[in-house]
């Protein structure tokens, strides 16, 4: 069996909640160590740790895995919610959903830093709806957050940034000891926050393209040029919110990565990527010529993934880390580490990095082909049958089987209800991202659209499933896949029924075929040899995503064949085909 891509791996203290994740024959994490229990790992979207041995698993929509010590892995499912991010403080763990409402998951005792009236009720045992953002008559939705320590900031979706959680004069809401239970706003027009698993001060930015920063700053961490305490917001000069892909602050140092990848830091010596302390953010040069692409750190150490999947490390780190190839070191500027061996010089796998206090979590990025794939068809806009014909002579091409199937509407039907109102050809294109790849980059404007078309918002039905329900409507495919049966002498074909643009969108090897004959052509040869079994299987992960193999297949062979489908096929570079097979194969 080839060996999956989708592998997770650990480096860190060893405790009773990681022995959970490995097998008992691994003994030892200094170094990377894969979590090879995990199940389904190809669905981690994101795993989150902070000062304590316990970590929470956030695995396809909304479910969530939390592992503790000295205490089974507990499974979460938050219902009737998709998940959009999850995050963790000091003792406690926030999870936010697409329609803006708050989640946490906490242990009795952690006070103020849990975002409820009553947190000395919490408990590891139940996640709770935050009453502050989810009830309705509150009409607060929130849009990003973070987590700061014992502090948690909420960005809704009015541009209005709430905090609560520990003070000492750093929660931002200008006083100096008073902690905050419940959330206390700080700040308006602010477009995203950013914090740290164990910060002091935090950071946000606003709608005027503007860097704010508020906090503990003793370190000169806070990257105003002083060492004063902030306890109400105060500008960053000369960094512009559009500029800045991700900015982490801890105790004593902050880290600013562009979105043109170069990296930052000011703050404590030795943790900033310097050996001399800086008290404004300056280019680290050992980064320069770099670019980064995803960073995390905690309060003694910093690791940054470069595009072409290089790790670069700096702080004091200890056998509690991946640094077996150097031992007990303090790193005062940016070190190459080792990366493991399935990820060494593979750039092709976008892989991301969590640090909790004690721990370091490696793992390749959530990859979704089939929304990728149709996101791809979308933007290149080829192979279009059909258009929108609107208002002001706006004509949009369109997939007329992936429009009609989404809405459940006809085309002629759509524009008659769409012409009825003013959309530009922007904000159609807007609606069509949620149609093609279920992207929503305009909440009002799609409630707007659902309401024209009489169609009920928030959608029931992802575009995933969707998809299942089309594979299932025979009488709207299109076009028929011939495949040689070998056991007869003649010329004959089986006939598998398929949508055209389901199969090419999802084989590179479909799309050319395709290119190469007429379009009124019904139907094309496929000269794989494979099985019908194995197509058969194929075809229906192309709309589901999933391999589901029955005791009536010839397991073995339909392996084989699949495993050599995804080069013969050109599939996505993401599929996640083997990694399912190897989930099959280690059940047989």
């Amino acid at each position: 069996m080839t060996q999956t891509r989708t592998q997770i791996f650990y480096s860190g203290k060893r405790n009773k909640s990681i022995s959970q994740l490995i097998n008992q024959n691994e003994n030892k994490c200094p170094q990377w160590t894969p979590l090879s229990k995990i199940k389904n790992a190809n669905k981690v979207r994101k795993i989150v740790s902070g000062n304590n041995p316990n970590c929470l698993i956030w695995k396809g929509t909304n479910n969530l895995e939390f592992y503790q010590a000295n205490s089974e892995p507990k499974s979460f499912t938050i219902e009737n919610e998709e998940i959009k991010d999850i995050q963790s403080g000091y003792w406690t763990y926030l999870i936010l959903t697409k329609s803006g409402k708050v989640f946490s998951l906490a242990q009795n005792g952690t006070c103020c830093e849990i975002p409820l009236s009553d947190p000395e009720s919490s408990t590891f045992e139940k996640i709770r709806p935050v009453p502050f953002f989810n009830k309705k008559e509150n009409n607060r939705k929130v849009d990003t957050f973070a987590m700061v320590g014992w502090s948690n900031y909420f960005v809704c979706k009015d541009g209005k940034l709430f905090g609560n959680g520990f003070n000492k004069g750093i929660l931002g809401d200008g006083t100096s000891n008073q902690s905050k239970n419940l959330p206390v706003l700080i700040f308006e027009n602010v477009t995203r926050v950013f914090g740290g698993v164990q910060g002091y001060g935090f950071f946000f930015t606003t709608k005027n393209n503007e860097l704010y920063t508020c906090g503990s700053n003793s370190y000169r961490c806070l990257g105003i040029g002083n060492r004063k305490i902030q306890k109400s917001p105060v500008k960053v000069y000369n960094w512009k919110a559009d500029d800045i892909l991700d900015l982490q602050t801890n105790d004593s140092y902050s880290i600013l990565i562009t979105k043109e990848g170069k990296t930052y830091g000011c703050g404590n010596t030795g943790y900033n990527g310097f050996t001399k302390k800086k008290s404004t953010f300056t280019e680290i040069e050992e980064l320069k010529n770099k670019k980064v692409v995803e960073y995390s750190g905690n309060s003694r150490i910093s690791l940054a993934l470069t595009n072409e999947n290089e790790l670069f490390g700096w702080g004091f780190f200890t056998d509690n880390h991946p640094t077996d190839q150097y031992g007990n070191i303090n790193i005062r500027k940016p070190h190459k580490f080792n990366l493991p061996e399935i990820y060494q010089n593979n750039p092709s796998i976008k892989l991301k990095i969590t640090c909790g206090t004690h721990c370091i979590y490696l793992y390749p990025s959530y990859n979704n082909c089939l929304i990728q794939d149709f996101q791809k068809l979308f933007e290149s806009k080829i192979f279009c049958d059909s258009k929108l014909s609107l208002n002001e002579n706006i004509q949009v091409p369109i997939h007329k089987i992936i429009v009609e199937s989404r809405t459940n509407l006809q085309i002629s039907t759509i524009e008659d209800l769409l012409n009825k109102e003013s959309f530009s050809k922007q904000e159609i294109l807007l609606f069509l991202k949620w149609v093609y790849f279920d992207e929503i980059t305009n909440v009002d404007l799609l409630k707007q659209i659902f309401n024209s078309l009489n169609l009920s918002y928030p959608p029931k039905n992802t575009f995933q499933k969707d998809l299942h329900d089309l594979f299932n409507d025979e009488d709207s495919k299109d076009f028929t896949l011939l495949i040689k049966n070998d056991d007869d002498d003649e010329e004959e074909y089986e006939e598998i029924l398929v949508h055209k643009i389901v199969l090419l969108t999802r084989s590179g090897l479909f799309r050319e075929m395709f290119e190469n004959i007429t379009e009124e052509s019904k139907s094309v040869k496929d000269y794989s040899g494979k099985s019908i079994e194995s197509i058969e299987i194929l075809i229906k992960y192309f709309y589901t995503e999933k391999i589901k193999l029955t005791a009536d297949h010839d397991i073995q062979l339909v392996i084989e064949e699949l495993e050599d489908s995804i080069e013969y096929y050109q599939l996505n570079e993401n599929s996640n085909i083997l990694s399912q097979l190897n989930q099959i194969t280690n059940k047989l």
